[in-house]
């Protein structure tokens, strides 16, 4: 006998004897519950699950409102058992909704517990929860918990089955479905082959038809996907990494639920409770005062840019649509027009060279490059007035033969550089030397006249100004250390390997702070150790037992920590949220409030 028909006369049985499946959980409203764990003797303590009984009942508040307790009367007999007066009730927890995490290498991990009751159980049901973190009033979904009855698990498992040979009819296969994602894949096979056709109908068609037969399609990627056997409490510990954005101070969690049954009737879980989880980090240890180093401001300073001017060939022509010229006179026109119209700095002189590539006779490079000058001063003037004439002075070097070495010596396409470099410094005639170099080194010579040899054809500004109203010729002044700042901010931003990048030369408490959130711990610790005696302070002690519990050195940490809070006693109430503090207390077979003072 076919299964699926027997599993359909079942469902169609359950449907004919019931009204709405979800009707009762709309009268009674039942709901999973969320909750923390307890952490052991790691981090601080802050959920009591424990199950008591309790007929009379009077709720307390805890935690200034966060959390709740209910209080029982109670028996105690003659041999000392204590039992609950009054009638059976239900159970009840005693939870904590709040919970403070340690940031550490960029991530916090956080957990908790969902209970689901068996009032939200059933053979004909599939319940779906999904964990949803709030950071800053941004949502990120987790994976979701599926737990689904029975029977409505099989008829997913039809719906499945019926849609494989629907589409295994469109597509000429007769494979079996061993995969959620292989149904997936064989519609969108299907769909995407009716649109490439202009079959648009029937592909409309596919998709109602994939609606209407999937109409209880399983979960994506969940975290928990579990049949139900038989009814019962079930409480599930989940646990998740979370990386915090540099403006996470605290992150709240709650799930979204439904359930769904086999008439289609559906409920959606009313609201969860919040947990609360708030985010600790080395951060608060950041040294926050402001760096500044020392700056020698110079009466003279020379800039200095290079520009390429495409000539014509043997010409000394400025031509603006030849080549990239445009975009080069643009250049050199708005860098003068910076310079001589700013009031920090008075322009002394103004210097044009140059330079040719040895392709021609040297004597005819000489005299062109010394043109080519000329005539972009002639332009500059025209552009800015008389004037700039007289500070523009024009020079020519000609071949730029130097040049030329300096490239070849840096540049693997040449693989016989060492022999033309020292045929150029022997060379008595050059113009000689460059039709030796092409007919010794075919190769070597097409690749410097194509690539390297357009390089030398440039023109090179130099503006020398000196600074208005200076009348030494230094100054040194005090100034703020702008790159050491950025690393801080970086830092603060949570942007931990831009600052080691930006803080990396600073041996610095910071720099140990960075560190010491990428678990470079012995990098930071040694950091630590070198700091000069006016950079230590209570929280450098706090950090290195921070890093000596990580690296297993529990005495010693514990004796930096002890140095720590009795300088500053403030950093104890810290050392209760940080992870590492809590293992040397362990490792060290102390308690906490044995160093309370």
């Amino acid at each position: 006998m076919n299964p699926y028909k027997t599993l359909v006369s079942i469902a169609l049985t359950v449907l004919m004897l019931s009204c709405a499946m979800t009707h009762s959980l709309l009268r009674s409203t039942p709901t999973a519950d969320i909750h923390l764990p307890g952490n052991g003797p790691v981090e601080t303590p802050e959920v009591e699950d424990v199950e008591r009984a309790v007929a009379k009942m009077r709720r307390i508040s805890m935690n200034g409102g966060r959390d709740s307790a209910y209080l029982a009367e109670v028996e105690r007999d003659s041999t000392g058992e204590v039992t609950i007066k009054g009638e059976d009730i239900q159970t009840v927890y005693i939870v904590a909704k709040s919970k403070t995490v340690a940031e550490r290498n960029g991530e916090i991990a956080i957990d908790f517990i969902i209970g689901i009751p068996a009032a939200l159980q059933s053979s004909t049901w599939g319940l779906s929860l999904t964990p949803v973190i709030e950071n800053n009033g941004t949502e990120e979904a987790l994976q979701p918990l599926s737990i689904r009855g029975e029977l409505f698990s099989d008829i997913q498992k039809r719906q499945y089955w019926q849609m494989n040979k629907y589409l295994n009819r469109i597509l000429g296969d007769s494979t079996e479905l061993t995969t959620t994602t292989g149904l997936a894949a064989k519609y969108y096979e299907a769909y995407n082959r009716y649109i490439a056709g202009g079959q648009k109908r029937r592909a409309d068609k596919l998709e109602s038809t994939y609606k209407q037969t999937i109409s209880f399609p399983y979960l994506n990627d969940p975290r928990l996907d579990s049949v139900l056997i038989r009814k019962g409490e079930i409480r599930y510990y989940y646990t998740q990494t979370y990386r915090p954005t540099k403006d996470t101070k605290r992150l709240h969690l709650f799930f979204r639920g439904r359930v769904d049954a086999i008439d289609r009737s559906r409920y959606d879980l009313t609201n969860s409770d919040t947990l609360t989880y708030t985010v600790t980090s080395m951060l608060s240890l950041l040294d926050n005062e402001p760096r500044y180093m020392l700056k020698i401001i110079d009466k003279y300073v020379e800039v200095r840019d290079r520009n390429y001017i495409t000539f014509p060939v043997g010409r000394a022509n400025v031509i603006d649509t030849m080549g990239q010229n445009h975009v080069q006179l643009d250049k050199i026109e708005r860098l003068m027009d910076t310079l001589i119209n700013q009031y920090e700095f008075f322009v002394d002189s103004i210097t044009i060279t140059a330079s040719s590539s040895p392709d021609g006779s040297m004597a005819t490079n000489n005299r062109i490059a010394g043109e080519r000058a000329r005539a972009i001063k002639e332009r500059l003037v025209r552009k800015f007035g008389h004037e700039v004439d007289t500070l523009i002075r024009t020079r020519s070097i000609g071949e730029d033969w130097t040049l030329l070495k300096h490239l070849i010596r840096h540049n693997s396409d040449v693989p016989n550089w060492e022999k033309i470099t020292d045929m150029i410094d022997r060379s008595r005639n050059l113009d000689v030397t460059e039709q030796q170099i092409r007919q010794q080194f075919p190769g070597d010579y097409a690749f410097m006249k194509e690539i390297l040899y357009p390089q030398l054809r440039a023109v090179d500004f130099r503006y020398n100004l000196r600074r208005v109203d200076m009348v030494k010729d230094t100054v040194v002044l005090t100034v703020l250390d702008t790159t050491y700042m950025r690393g801080v901010q970086q830092l603060r931003d949570r942007d931990y390997v831009g600052a080691l990048r930006t803080l990396n030369d600073y041996k610095c408490q910071n720099l140990a702070i960075v560190l010491l959130s990428l678990s470079y711990d012995e990098a930071a610790f040694e950091i630590l150790e070198q700091l000069p005696p006016a950079e230590k302070n209570p929280r450098t002690d706090y950090l290195s037992a921070i890093a000596l519990s990580r690296m297993n050195r529990p005495r010693e940490g514990l004796e930096y920590y002890l140095k720590a809070i009795q300088a500053d006693p403030v950093l104890k109430f810290r050392g209760n949220l940080d992870p590492e503090i809590q293992i040397l207390y362990k490792q060290n077979n102390v308690k906490s409030t044995t160093y309370d003072s």
